[in-house]
């Protein structure tokens, strides 16, 4: 029986490798993936995500650097961003963008999970609770 596959997108990785208050639950789905329970996908625009919102803190470009680095400590396999995810992703951020909605960024997750039609596990709870509207099946981190 083949694996099931979960996308993940930026949380995960800052919350698994800096720790905050969803560490332990992010932890549980690295372990699920370390043990081959669950293979981990990420739309290969979480690089971007990543690289910005640390920036956006203040982060320096050497630690931005290592950090990407650190994020070979969790497995996991990048899938390109196809013309189709593009779109879909603008399309998203058009209807559903904003403060407080669907993030810029995470319209490339969304995205991504509904051309792939794989759950995304997120902390987002714009994307959980509009996942029907936004064409996926969100997976409440908090419920691992």
């Amino acid at each position: 029986m083949p694996r099931a596959t979960r996308l993940v997108e930026a949380d995960l990785f800052i919350s698994y490798l800096i720790g905050d208050g969803l560490e332990p639950n992010f932890s549980r789905v690295v372990e699920m993936a370390k043990s081959g329970e669950i293979d981990l996908l990420a739309c290969s625009e979480v690089y971007d995500d990543i690289v910005s919102a640390l920036r956006s803190q203040g982060a320096d470009l050497d630690s931005v650097a290592d950090f990407v680095y650190d994020m070979r400590a969790i497995p996991h396999r990048p899938l390109p961003v196809t013309v189709s995810i593009a779109r879909k992703a603008l399309d998203l951020y058009l209807e559903h963008g904003g403060p407080r909605r669907l993030h810029y960024f995470d319209s490339f997750h969304v995205a991504t999970a509904n051309q792939m039609g794989t759950p995304l596990i997120t902390s987002d709870k714009f994307i959980i609770v509009n996942s029907e509207a936004l064409g996926i099946e969100a997976l409440d981190v908090r419920k691992f």
